[in-house]
């Protein structure tokens, strides 16, 4: 599932129009450039820093992507503290619909997740063609202390995607068991 998250999507979603009309707002590129995009991805903190003067902190890849999503999918801490702290919007979605705060469940990226949570990610949001959620990230890919973390803080246990599936069939399809024990944990809470 995670392998999904940075596949090619074609430009003109929502999500970068919105991000595209705030950076022209602010007299900022709106769109990244390959190497800024890099960037973020490999969590290079300080090229993401200059590149603040240069870009909006909510500019996009070819593919929707912001700097805050790309750094959150390699679970980059450092540099989404950074981006977060510069008022990166972590509820912006790429062309697929997915958020930052589901790249980042998506890997064992604990520690950006807590950080997204800080600066309000919303935790129930569905992606596009999907309808998977940030828990359904995590339980597929058997991150049982983010699954969690994501509780914790409102995930509905109860979503389902498209066909009709919830984080806890996606971890047993799987066998993470870790998993299943916390969900079927907050089933019985």
């Amino acid at each position: 599932m995670a392998a999904l998250l940075l596949g090619a999507a074609s430009c003109g979603s929502e999500a970068t129009e919105s991000a595209t009309s705030s950076a022209a707002a602010s007299g900022r590129a709106g769109f990244l450039s390959e190497r800024f995009a890099d960037a973020a991805f490999q969590g290079n903190t300080k090229a993401v820093e200059e590149m603040l003067e240069l870009v909006d902190v909510d500019a996009v890849d070819e593919g929707g992507r912001t700097m805050l999503m790309l750094a959150s999918y390699g679970g980059h801490s450092t540099t989404v503290r950074l981006l977060c702290e510069n008022q990166a919007n972590p509820n912006l979605k790429d062309v697929n619909r997915r958020t930052a705060l589901m790249y980042a469940a998506s890997g064992p990226n604990s520690h950006t997740v807590e950080i997204l949570l800080a600066h309000g990610a919303e935790v129930n949001v569905t992606d596009g063609d999907e309808g998977y959620t940030a828990l359904m990230f995590a339980a597929a890919e058997g991150h049982a202390d983010i699954v969690q973390m994501l509780l914790d803080q409102g995930a509905d246990p109860t979503l389902r995607d498209i066909d009709g599936e919830s984080a806890l069939k996606f971890a047993t399809d799987q066998n993470h068991q870790g998993v299943i024990a916390v969900l079927q944990k907050a089933a019985k809470d």
